[in-house]
């Protein structure tokens, strides 16, 4: 294989628990020619760290792994002095023993394979490590004041928590840098899917004042919208139309839009904050960016609130979510999630239509219908990735997510070898430097990952 062709996996301890590190890595590397792992070191994800959630593959234990998560290796108490935040050692009982970067890190080097720990801060209001002793401390605030489930992006004691762990993993372990999941996403686009907001604690506060954002009326104005929205699901209907009377609320209380854009700064703040500390240790540390499907394909607010060009000038590589077998059905659901609330007043076809035809996707869908088992033509995965690229100016290298295994909830069409070997070729026909193995290799069927190394192969990379 060319040096420069990255294929990475995605990877919980959870399988090297399970089936062993010298067998999982022998397998991964004959099978796919894998010399990248990104292994979820510190997760409380289940879709990211544990075992299968939606039907168990060939290989693994074939029973849930009930994850409470939190660090799969072992946390170095002196670099944790400037944090109150010390006790996050994953409580699990299968894990008791192991180590997920110092008992694997050395053996992939060993083999030339990469490392970087992956840390995927989801979009999910119901992740609650409540057994970890001061987590709530973290903890942002909702737009009622109430406190939330998801940490604050401004909070300082969170980011001097994360300094110290990225610390830790690059000072005492071998690795080449890290990658970080982008999946959050604003108080406005949490009202829009019913959810739990979060930017609205004291941090959030101070820095709306000092900007110059009346923060009472940015409250009042969010509260708004978020009692319209709800009435909205229930079948009220405004005498104007729902879109218009919500354009109706953002005009008169433009503090909400004030305060996204504040929202946004923070939180790409953070990331500019990670980049700088990565390459504090070793400027040839990598610093990649996962980017939510949900960012670069499904809603176009977030595709305008996330320029690309922006990543380019403090990541290294990107790894767009391009799933091209479940986009089908998830395109589907957030079609009809809109529908129900900003786009209530379009029916589930014309909503489902009006965003394929803004986000460009009309030509890689099924009809709404058929769009669940259909999933999306692999001709998106080599245009997304031709776009990313032009859109970065070609200053960042671009290993575009291959779904393998990864799970819905629901109706959705099964991943076959076919398709996977189809989104790689069309993958590198989009000019990616490599691809990215994705969601887990816990979830994955083993002849979905040999496809993988079977259009490597073809392509002459393997």
């Amino acid at each position: 294989m060319s040096k420069d062709t990255f294929i990475g996996i995605q990877i919980g301890a959870i399988s090297f628990v399970d089936e062993g590190v010298e067998p999982v890595l022998d397998l991964l590397q004959e099978k796919a020619g894998v010399n990248a792992l990104c292994i979820s070191a510190l997760s409380w994800s289940i879709g990211n760290a544990g075992r299968a959630t939606h039907g168990f593959p060939d290989h693994g234990v074939q029973e849930p792994d009930n994850l409470q998560g939190g660090a799969f290796f072992q946390p170095h108490p002196d670099y944790y002095a400037a944090t109150f935040h010390r006790q996050f050692a994953a409580p699990d009982p299968l894990y008791k023993g192991f180590d997920a970067l110092a008992d694997v890190v050395p053996a992939a080097r060993a083999r030339g394979m990469k490392v970087y720990p992956y840390y995927c801060e989801t979009s999910s209001s119901g992740i609650r490590p409540l057994w970890q002793p001061g987590f709530q401390h973290f903890l942002d605030r909702d737009h009622w004041g109430r406190v939330a489930t998801r940490p604050s992006l401004l909070n300082p004691h969170y980011c001097t928590w994360w300094r110290c762990v990225i610390e830790d993993w690059l000072q005492n372990h071998d690795l080449q840098g890290l990658l970080w999941g982008v999946e959050r996403q604003s108080p406005l686009m949490d009202l829009f899917r019913g959810d739990s907001t979060t930017g609205f604690d004291e941090y959030f506060q101070a820095e709306a004042r000092a900007r110059g954002i009346d923060v009472g009326r940015a409250l009042e104005g969010y509260r708004r919208i978020d009692h319209f929205l709800r009435g909205v699901r229930q079948g009220e209907r405004p005498r104007d139309g729902v879109f218009i009377a919500l354009l109706r609320h953002l005009l008169h209380y433009p503090e909400v839009l004030m305060w996204e854009k504040l929202w946004l700064d923070a939180h790409q703040g953070f990331y500019h904050e990670l980049a700088g500390v990565v390459k504090f240790f070793n400027p040839r540390h990598e610093l990649g960016l996962g980017i939510w499907q949900v960012i670069n394909t499904y809603n176009p607010y977030l595709r305008a609130q996330y320029d690309p060009a922006d990543f380019a000038e403090y990541a290294d590589w990107l790894k767009p979510v391009l799933y091209h077998t479940p986009a089908g059905a998830r395109f589907v659901e957030f079609a009809a999630q809109w529908q129900r609330s900003v786009l209530a007043d379009a029916t589930p076809d014309g909503a489902y239509n009006a965003l394929a035809t803004v986000l460009g996707l009309q030509d890689v869908i099924a009809p709404r219908e058929q769009g669940a088992q259909a999933g999306f033509k692999a001709e998106y995965v080599r245009r997304w990735t031709q776009d990313l690229i032009a859109a970065t100016g070609g200053r960042c290298k671009v290993y575009p997510g291959i779904g393998v295994g990864v799970g819905h909830e629901g109706e959705s069409k099964p991943i076959t070898p076919q398709e996977v070997k189809e989104a790689v070729h069309a993958a590198f026909d989009g000019g990616a430097h490599g691809v990215l193995i994705s969601r887990n290799y816990s979830e994955a069927e083993l002849r979905n990952v040999a496809a993988v190394g079977e259009a490597l192969h073809e392509l002459g990379l393997l």
